[in-house]
């Protein structure tokens, strides 16, 4: 009997298993099940706990609509694709069975053990595992307490790998969620594998507490608790500026307990910004030791110089301009207490009302 264009033909399933065509894609179960023929096209509605599977993929869906001749289905209302351990659900998602490609979209999430990834568009490859997602991204990973937001990325879950940009921006909170570190970058390439890292390029920025670092490059390597920053690297923390060829950032417990600038390493410090005076440290090396995000002391190490100004009770004391093979500097509330030098040092202390030239190598 030929059938005419724009007539429906409906018919129920006959068999507890149908296979579309010649391909793998298997219905399990649908409550409802409708065929109809659309200018030439020959369509089957499935409606009702739609249960389809491909190979050890599960589809589930409360309304289907295969295309024959593309093989093509899209599965709409309550839409869940399974696989292993991997769950995706979304509103809306246009499957082809050639490829085993799936455009989900509006509303999706995809779970991994211990990981979750929320967008509102994905194309998710289960022949290659890999994914594309825009339009907003939202990574979670509840191992390293991290999540990862951008406007468009790449997704390979069985990899554990996420590539992000526009907006990319690393999130982190410490063991007890009162703190958190922020790394904004334009794009951004995070691993949680065996050794969980997190990679930024171009314009980035840390901020942790008081802490406020940029580069053009920067590593994360998560299980050492060290951040890397290179190209221009500068960073500040409440009045000191740092800045250097290459820098890195030691955590403990995720407070910051060291900062590490190599490379021509500059320090300077604000005394007050209605005078304008700063103490400054330099050297080839230079290791700040923070306690309690105040810092505690300046290690200064090979060709080390300093300028720095003795206040007592905010009383200007005068200058002392040094340098050596190394110098410490030892702080106390947040405010020079000592300076101690060594190996070829030289130092000129200049009285408070010196009003002649102070001879300075910096």
């Amino acid at each position: 009997m030929r059938v005419m264009p724009n007539l429906l033909s409906f018919f129920l399933i006959l068999f507890p298993l149908l296979v579309f065509g010649q391909s793998r894609l298997e219905l399990l179960n649908a409550d409802i099940s409708k065929g109809l023929i659309k200018d030439g096209v020959f369509f089957r509605i499935l409606e009702g706990n739609v249960h389809v599977k491909q190979d050890t993929l599960e589809l589930f869906c409360d309304r289907a609509t295969y295309i024959q001749s593309l093989r093509k289905m899209i599965l709409e209302k309550n839409v869940k694709i399974i696989k292993g351990k991997g769950t995706l659900t979304a509103a809306k998602v246009t499957y082809f069975e050639e490829t085993k490609l799936a455009i989900a979209e509006d509303t999706v999430h995809v779970w991994q053990p211990g990981q979750e990834l929320f967008t509102d568009y994905l194309e998710y490859n289960y022949q290659t595992d890999y994914a594309k997602a825009k339009e907003g991204i939202k990574l979670r990973d509840d191992e390293n307490r991290i999540t990862i937001t951008a406007f468009e990325g790449e997704y390979l879950p069985g990899l554990k790998q996420i590539y992000v940009q526009k907006k990319a921006h690393l999130i982190q909170l410490d063991s007890t969620g009162l703190d958190t570190m922020h790394i904004f970058a334009r794009r951004m390439e995070y691993f949680s594998d065996e050794n969980p890292r997190a990679t930024g390029v171009d314009s980035v920025k840390i901020v942790k507490g008081n802490l406020t670092a940029t580069c053009d490059s920067a590593i994360y390597l998560i299980n050492e608790s060290h951040v890397f920053l290179e190209i221009s690297p500068r960073a500040e923390q409440e009045n000191s500026e740092m800045t250097g060829t290459q820098m890195e950032l030691a955590l403990n417990e995720n407070e910051i307990e060291q900062i590490l600038v190599r490379g021509r390493a500059n320090v300077t410090s604000l005394i007050d910004s209605f005078s304008g005076k700063h103490n400054e440290l330099a050297g080839k090396e230079i290791i700040m030791y923070i306690n309690n995000r105040k810092l505690e002391e300046l290690l200064a190490i090979s060709n080390a110089s300093s300028k720095y100004y003795f206040i007592e009770e905010k009383e200007d004391k005068g200058l002392n301009t040094a340098t050596a093979d190394t110098i410490r500097a030892f702080f106390s509330n947040g405010q020079l207490d000592s300076i101690g030098v060594k190996g070829g040092s030289q130092g000129i202390y200049y009285p408070s009302d010196y009003k002649g030239k102070i001879e300075e190598d910096f």
